[in-house]
């Protein structure tokens, strides 16, 4: 697990490229921004303050390609997602 801040910090140090998911209903996830266009930090941050759980996909080559946000704990959690759906949470990540 990552704290929020570390998390965007790294996102900004390494300059990913990644899409924002907000969960919408029945397990479900929603595109933050217009399909296409590209996420920003600023524009995580945003997502953040709205919603609860805020997942982060990564279209750079990374170790893990997407991110699970859960800000009622303000923690970053690894998890496997697809077509708008967390199918599982992936092991911790060291700090």
């Amino acid at each position: 697990m990552k704290h929020i801040v570390d998390f965007i910090e790294q996102l900004e140090r390494d300059e990913h490229s990644f899409t924002i998911w907000v969960y919408a209903r029945h397990g479900k996830f929603s595109p933050f921004a217009e399909p296409g266009k590209t996420s920003t930090t600023s524009m995580l941050q945003k997502a953040i303050d709205q919603s609860l759980q805020v997942v982060v996909e990564l279209l750079t080559p990374a170790d893990n390609k997407a991110y699970l946000i859960l800000t009622e704990v303000h923690m970053v959690v690894p998890v496997l997602f697809h077509q708008g759906e967390v199918h599982s949470v992936g092991k911790s990540l060291a700090a």
